[in-house]
């Protein structure tokens, strides 16, 4: 993936325990936590679930061109449906550093 040079970030949502991202050798390796209440869980662990956006660009033709940038946030299982951990994973724009929205 790192050889390849266009791989920013993969996902995996298998240890419900774990929400964390991090970044390793210019790619991003994120959990998504856990969401379901039929797997395992813990107490004081409130479910949740990584959302992941990829904002394409628009060729001037109006068909989608090239990744833009990567974003993701968790959604708790809550009354508020609570966002937190925002974070811009890669931007076009960017020198490629994380970033809070």
């Amino acid at each position: 993936m790192v050889a390849a040079g266009d791989v920013k970030a993969v996902f995996t949502g298998l240890y419900h325990l774990n929400d964390f991202c991090g970044e390793l050798t210019g790619v991003h390796l994120c959990y998504a936590g856990g969401f379901g209440y039929h797997a395992y869980g813990k107490a004081g662990w409130s479910r949740r679930a990584r959302v992941v956006l990829a904002s394409l660009e628009k060729t001037q033709k109006g068909s989608w061109g090239t990744v833009k940038s990567i974003k993701t946030w968790k959604r708790l299982d809550d009354k508020k449906l609570s966002l937190i951990d925002a974070q811009v994973l890669w931007s076009k724009s960017s020198t490629n550093k994380q970033r809070i929205l």
